[in-house]
C-alpha cells in the first residue's frame, strides 16, 4: 500500500528535528551526549530516506486509500478513507462483484501581499479496486461521503434456491 503521508512532510519533520537540536545547543561537538544524539539523528535520517525510496510520492502518484469491507445478510458495506475529497471529486463504479473507486482533487491557492506573491498548486489522486465478497445489485447501490470517509452500501443479489448436488 502506498502511504497517505507525503514524503515532503517527512523531510520537513527531519529539518525541524535538526533545528531543534541546534536550538538546544546540542549541535556543539563537545556536548556530553553528542555521539548518542548523532546516532539517533542519523538513524532517523536513514529511516526517512528509506521511506522516500520505498514509497515515492512524486507528483502524479496514485494513492491507494484504506478500505473496510463488511458483509451482512442483506448487503455489502464498504468504507474508504478519502481525506479532503468532496463528492464531486469521487467516481464510483460497480460491476457484479467488483467495486472501483477513483478520486481526484486539484487545488490552487493564491496569496498576494504588499511585498510578496505566492501561488501554490496541489494534486491528489486515489484509486482502489475491491473484489466484493458477494454479487451485488449495482443499480441499487448508495454512497455517502462524510468527514473524509466514503461509505458505499451495495444490496446483495438474492440467491433464490440452493440445490445440493449429489456425487455419483
Amino acid at each position: 500500500m502506498t502511504g497517505l503521508v507525503p514524503r515532503d512532510d517527512f523531510k520537513r519533520l527531519q529539518n525541524r528535528m535538526n533545528r531543534l537540536l541546534e536550538e538546544f545547543g546540542i549541535s556543539d561537538p563537545e556536548a556530553r551526549y553528542m555521539p548518542e544524539i548523532r546516532k539517533i539523528q542519523e538513524r532517523m535520517n536513514q529511516l526517512i530516506d528509506d521511506f522516500a525510496v520505498e514509497a515515492p510520492m512524486a507528483a502524479g502518484d496514485v494513492m491507494k486509500p484504506l478500505a473496510d469491507v463488511k458483509e451482512t445478510d442483506d448487503e455489502v458495506v464498504v468504507a474508504v478513507d478519502l481525506p479532503g475529497m468532496d463528492k464531486g471529486d469521487v467516481e464510483i463504479s460497480v460491476a457484479e462483484d467488483l467495486l472501483e473507486i477513483k478520486a481526484e482533487r486539484k487545488e490552487e491557492k493564491e496569496e498576494k501581499g504588499e511585498e510578496f506573491y505566492r501561488k501554490e498548486r496541489s494534486f491528489s489522486r486515489y484509486e482502489r479496486s475491491l473484489q466484493l465478497p458477494a454479487e451485488v445489485k449495482a443499480e441499487e447501490a448508495r454512497a455517502s461521503l462524510q468527514d473524509g470517509v466514503l461509505t458505499v452500501r451495495l444490496p446483495k443479489v438474492e440467491v433464490t434456491t440452493r440445490k445440493k448436488v449429489k456425487i455419483e
